[in-house]
């Protein structure tokens, strides 16, 4: 075969149909396009309300434990197959209406406080410490 019969023969290869542009041409609507763009909107609007239905959830918070307290934390979380936010959350719930039992965590948490304040002054009077040797050597 020639070079001519090949470019005789590509002019004779079939074509295809330009596509219709389906952004200027909206197909139509059919009933079952209807029906399943009305199951959607129902099946949407039916889980917005049962999302609607739970409690609203707070930012997440920076949370700073003690090493050995965080380890234990970790550990039961794990096990339990539970978060530290919702092991937080159920240790407040268990407690608000317990008077006796939130009155003795709060007493633990205001001396754990008092505690890490010291610790920060301690650490805030060493970094003064060593800055002014650090500027008379």
């Amino acid at each position: 075969m020639s070079i001519l019969d090949d470019i005789r023969n590509r002019n004779t290869q079939p074509t295809v149909e330009p596509r219709a542009d389906v952004l200027q041409d909206p197909l139509p609507v059919t009933d079952t396009t209807q029906v399943e763009q009305a199951t959607e909107v129902s099946e949407l609007k039916r889980l917005e309300e049962l999302l609607a239905s739970f409690p609203e959830i707070a930012p997440r918070i920076p949370v700073r434990l003690e090493a050995p307290i965080k380890d234990e934390l970790d550990d039961l979380c794990n096990r339990e197959k539970i978060t530290v936010e919702t092991l937080l959350e159920a240790f407040y719930i268990t407690c608000k209406d317990k008077d006796s039992m939130m009155r003795q965590v709060v007493k633990e948490a205001k001396k754990r406080l008092k505690s890490r304040k010291d610790a920060g002054n301690i650490r805030s009077s060493l970094t003064k410490l060593n800055n002014l040797t650090a500027r008379k050597r």
